[in-house]
């Protein structure tokens, strides 16, 4: 009986840290880092004020980052010239090895390069994929280890636009 309970309590539990958050919005933390095969670094507050930003941390070596890329990549398609700015943020691997797979896989969004994993722990990333939709005043409106809903997306480029 004890174990049957424990059991539905951990169930119940990863449900709950599955679901996507609502967060009644905090501020985004700003950080530069380098651009992928690019001498360029590029700094999130330069992107803020002008673009809704889907910020995506990931590694090449996780099924589930596999996963969501062709997602990411009809998101940017979609919505780049709406306002979109998809910014996904390697964490801790070679720039050769990044380079090769964001080649293989033929993503058309923005790579940067997190060698030291710094801006990962800076946002709290405890699992990857790990997302976060910041909105044009710099609110963090959505995070979760899955893609925010495109309705949520629309949403917010429309509100965006509306400016």
């Amino acid at each position: 009986m004890k174990k049957t309970i424990l059991l539905s309590l951990l169930f119940l539990a990863s449900i709950n840290c599955a679901k996507t958050k609502n967060i009644e919005s905090y501020k985004y933390i700003d950080f530069e880092l380098p651009k992928l095969s690019s001498n360029e670094t590029i700094k999130l507050s330069s992107f803020v004020g002008k673009n809704l930003i889907l910020l995506n941390f990931w590694t090449t070596w996780c099924p589930y980052c596999l996963r969501e890329i062709p997602e990411l990549k009809q998101l940017q398609k979609k919505y780049e010239n709406k306002g979109l700015k998809i910014i996904a943020v390697n964490i801790s691997e070679k720039e050769t090895e990044v380079s090769k797979f964001v080649k293989k896989q033929q993503i058309n969004y923005t790579i940067l390069l997190d060698s030291k994993g710094k801006v990962a722990r800076q946002y709290s990333v405890r699992g990857i994929p790990t997302n976060f939709l910041i909105n044009l005043k710099g609110e963090i409106i959505f995070t979760g280890h899955y893609l925010p809903d495109e309705i949520l997306i629309e949403k917010n480029l429309i509100r965006e636009n509306k400016k």
